[in-house]
C-alpha cells in the first residue's frame, strides 16, 4: 500500500485523472490545464480550500512521481475522471480509478454513501460507448449547460460562442465537487501500488468497442487537375492532398485528420472516394471533400452515389490559395448541388478556412456522425473480464 497521510490543509478537494494527448500534447493538454486551473479557482472560491485540486502536471520536475501521485489517491476527497475515448484505452487512466475505487470500498464497506467518483465528459460520449461496469455512474447532472452535454468541454473550451456556458459547466462542476465532498467525508487511507494494481479497463477491447470512424477523401491527383488549377496542394493520389500547404503545416489532410483523432482516442480508417474499400466500413463516416473535385466529371459522379446513404461533410476551402478564394462563391455552390444531403447535415462544414478551423470541426463533425450512428445502429457495450475490485455504478441520468 502506498500513499502517506497529509494534513487537512494538504489534502486536494478532487484528483483530475485524465487521459493524455497522442498528438502534440504539449498543444493539447494545455486545454486540460485550463480547465484544471479554472475548477481549482471556483472550488477555492467556494470552500477556501488552499489545494482545491491536483493534477499530475503539478508534480515538479526530479521528484518521485509515483510517490505523489499515491499521496493525491490516498487523501482527496473525491476523483473526478475526464471522459473521452482515450481515457479507456489509457492503463495508467484506469490504475488510478482501481486505485481510488480500493480506498473507497475499504472506508465505505456496507455503508451507505455517493459514490465519490465524479465524471466531466471531455468529448460526449453515448452511454454504450463507456465500459460496461460505469454504466451507474450519473455522468450527466441536469443543472449543467445544454451546450456541455452537446459539445463537451473540449467543444465548449473551443469555440468562441459556448464561452459563458463553460464557465457556467466549470462553476456547476465546482458545486458538486464540493457537496459530493462533504457527503461522502472521505478520510485518509492508503492505495494499492500503482505499478502493481490491475487497470479498471484492463481486458477491454481497445477504443472500447467504439467503431472506428471511416475518412473518405474527395481530391483530384495530378493527372486530373484541368491545365489551369494551381497544382501546389495536390500529390500523386487524393490521399497527398494537402489544402493548407505552407511554412506551418505540411501534412496531407488525412493524415492531418487520422492525428487529430488518434489524440481524441478515435480509430480510423482512411480511404478515397475514387478508390473505395472493399467491404463497407460499420461505423460513423466523415467526407472530406475539396470543392473544386464536385467540378470533376467522375468524382463528382462519386460522390452524388455517397450522398444516397448521406455522411457529414467537411470541405477545406483555404483562403490563402488565391485561385480558391476568387472562386470560392462558385465552388461552394457546386459542392451544395452535388452533395446536398450531406452538407445539410449538423456538423458538416463547408468553407474551412484553414488548419486550426478544421482542428476544430473534425471532432464536431465526428461527434455528430457517431450520435447518427448510434441512432441507427444496435450497439453494445464490450463486456469487461469479472474482477475483484467492488465498483460503484454510475447511473444513466434518464433512469
Amino acid at each position: 500500500m502506498a500513499g502517506r497521510r497529509q494534513t487537512e490543509e494538504e489534502r486536494p478537494h478532487f484528483f483530475l485523472s485524465y487521459a493524455r494527448s497522442h498528438y502534440r500534447p504539449e498543444d493539447s493538454d494545455r486545454w486540460v490545464g485550463k480547465f484544471f486551473n479554472d475548477l481549482c479557482h471556483d472550488i477555492s472560491q467556494t470552500t477556501g480550500a488552499r489545494i482545491p485540486g491536483f493534477m499530475d502536471r503539478q508534480i515538479p520536475p526530479g521528484s518521485d512521481w509515483s510517490e505523489q501521485l499515491a499521496d493525491a489517491l490516498a487523501n482527496c476527497r473525491v476523483f473526478v475522471a475526464l471522459f473521452s475515448p482515450a481515457y479507456f484505452t489509457s492503463e495508467y487512466c484506469g490504475k488510478e480509478l482501481a486505485a481510488f475505487l480500493t480506498r473507497y470500498h475499504d472506508l465505505v464497506g456496507e455503508l451507505k454513501r455517493p459514490p465519490a467518483i465524479i465524471p466531466a465528459m471531455w468529448t460526449p460520449m453515448h452511454l454504450s460507448e463507456i465500459p460496461e461496469s460505469l454504466h451507474g455512474m450519473q455522468n450527466t447532472h441536469p443543472e449543467l449547460p445544454r451546450a456541455y452535454r452537446a459539445e463537451g468541454l473540449y467543444g465548449i473550451m473551443k469555440l468562441g460562442r459556448f464561452r459563458e456556458h463553460y464557465k457556467e459547466t466549470v462553476l456547476r462542476l465546482a458545486s458538486v465537487i464540493r457537496q459530493r465532498a462533504a457527503e461522502c467525508d472521505l478520510a485518509y487511507a492508503p492505495v494499492p501500488d500503482l505499478a502493481r494494481v490491475r487497470s479498471t479497463f484492463a481486458g477491454a477491447e481497445p477504443g472500447g468497442g467504439r467503431p472506428a470512424v471511416r475518412l473518405t477523401l474527395a481530391a483530384q491527383a495530378l493527372d486530373q487537375l484541368p491545365p489551369d488549377r494551381d497544382a501546389y496542394y495536390y500529390g500523386r493520389t487524393a490521399r497527398e492532398w494537402t489544402p493548407f500547404r505552407g511554412e506551418d503545416h505540411m501534412l496531407p489532410i488525412g493524415a492531418f485528420a487520422e492525428h487529430v483523432l488518434t489524440e481524441l482516442g478515435h480509430r480510423s480508417i482512411v480511404d478515397t472516394a475514387d478508390d473505395p474499400l472493399d467491404d463497407p466500413v460499420d461505423g460513423p463516416g466523415v467526407l472530406v471533400v475539396d470543392p473544386w473535385a464536385a467540378r470533376d466529371q467522375a468524382i463528382g459522379k462519386r460522390l452524388r452515389q455517397i450522398d444516397r446513404e448521406p455522411v457529414h461533410v467537411l470541405a477545406p476551402l483555404n483562403t490563402d490559395d488565391r485561385q480558391t478564394a476568387e472562386a470560392a462563391a462558385g465552388l461552394t455552390e457546386d459542392l451544395v448541388e452535388v452533395l446536398p444531403e450531406g452538407t445539410a447535415l449538423r456538423g458538416s462544414a463547408v468553407g474551412i478556412a484553414s488548419p486550426r478551423a478544421f482542428r476544430d470541426a473534425l471532432p464536431r463533425a465526428v461527434n455528430e456522425a457517431f450520435g447518427r450512428y448510434l441512432r441507427t445502429t444496435s450497439v453494445h457495450p464490450p463486456r469487461t473480464p469479472p474482477s475483484t475490485t467492488h465498483r460503484p455504478t454510475l447511473r444513466d441520468p434518464d433512469a
